[in-house]
């Protein structure tokens, strides 16, 4: 079905759909933390370090996408997504978090959908629906270089769902 042709979203449908991404943003936040204390092996420090980073720049889109709903007229959530709490592998915890990656892309893809049907609604919803796209794109962009980089760092030659 083309976006076209498919079924109006309203912005507060929109709006409950990135509250469910800021949930999953919560959770990379916390994965990367928690991987940073538990990761073992002969480059703990570095992959230790290597994860804190990951978990300041998740805070960034926690408060990112909290902004961007109550800017919306939403009330940012509170809840965080679960995620796997039992590696401690460094290349296993990078696949780990490249799979979570590869997940919000295609959320934030379906996402973008929604806010072309937005915008379609004319009027103050056009605006929101642009914006929100937008707002997207960043995130998808992000997240793909992450992607891109674990993927180097696994060895692996190809892109792929």
């Amino acid at each position: 079905m083309s976006i076209a042709n498919a079924v109006s979203v309203s912005l507060s449908e929109l709006v409950d759909s990135l509250n469910e991404d800021l949930t999953r943003e919560y959770s990379h936040m916390q994965y990367y933390l928690h991987a940073s204390i538990v990761v073992s092996g002969l480059h703990r420090e570095e992959f230790s370090e290597m994860f804190q980073a990951e978990a300041q720049s998740e805070m960034g889109h926690v408060a990112q996408f909290a902004n961007l709903i109550q800017g919306l007229g939403g009330k940012p959530g509170t809840k965080v997504a679960p995620f796997e709490t039992g590696i401690t592998d460094p290349l296993k915890l990078i696949e780990e978090a490249m799979n979570m990656e590869k997940e919000v892309v295609a959320n934030y893809v379906d996402r973008m959908d929604d806010a072309v049907r937005l915008q379609e609604n004319g009027g103050d919803d056009k605006v929101h629906g642009r914006y929100i796209e937008i707002f997207l794109e960043d995130q998808i962009s992000h997240s793909r270089e992450d992607i891109d980089n674990y993927r180097k760092m696994l060895g692996r030659e190809k892109y792929s769902y």
